[in-house]
């Protein structure tokens, strides 16, 4: 064999190795889920934004921080009782928290829900329970602070975050949360 060919041979058997490699790590990355249905209204966030550190009341009726969630992946929700695309998706929000909480753990997915309406747990607590939402309670930001510091454009606006408290993305409007592509999308930050 002369020395052109074993270059040659050894060109193309450095090339088979590479294009190899290149396509075993190619598939080892994990494809984002494809944003179809209602999904298709998820912007993904640029950059690594932290959640605010804003606080709001919880369901109890204490100041809490969304820091208090880290280790788990969030949907929180912001809506309000007078807001009828909001009072659309509840049941679909509540089927999720009791599907996804099963699944992937209680300690690991939550949708958080934090109602702006002024009257604050006196108002959205009665209502919820007439609406039949079980696996849900709600936050209050009756001033709006949290839905300000996130630069919410209206209701209802869900942004997703991840267990580190970064902010993967954000839907504004109502949706099907119970989907099966609501929940692909889901799963795929809860196991980044």
């Amino acid at each position: 064999m002369s020395w052109i060919s074993s270059v040659a041979v050894r060109k193309t058997i450095l090339a088979s190795l590479a294009a190899a490699f290149l396509a075993a790590s190619a598939g080892s990355a994990k494809a984002e889920p494809p944003l179809v249905g209602d999904m298709v209204k998820f912007v993904p966030s640029a950059g690594d934004r932290t959640a605010p550190d804003t606080p709001f009341i919880s369901a109890t009726g204490d100041a809490i921080k969304l820091d208090s969630y880290r280790g788990k992946t969030v949907l929180l929700n912001f809506w309000a009782t007078w807001c009828a695309p909001c009072v659309k998706e509840l049941p679909a929000l509540d089927r999720l928290n009791a599907e996804l909480g099963s699944e992937l753990g209680d300690d690991r997915f939550e949708v958080l829900l934090v109602s702006i309406d002024r009257g604050g747990a006196h108002v959205f607590e009665p209502f919820l329970e007439k609406l039949g939402i079980k696996s849900l309670a709600s936050a209050a930001d009756q001033k709006t602070a949290l839905l300000r510091a996130f630069k919410a454009p209206g209701l209802p606006t869900s942004f997703l975050i991840a267990a580190d408290g970064t902010i993967k993305g954000r839907l504004v409007g109502d949706a099907e949360w119970d989907s099966a592509a609501a929940k692909d999308l889901i799963n795929y930050y809860a196991s980044e």
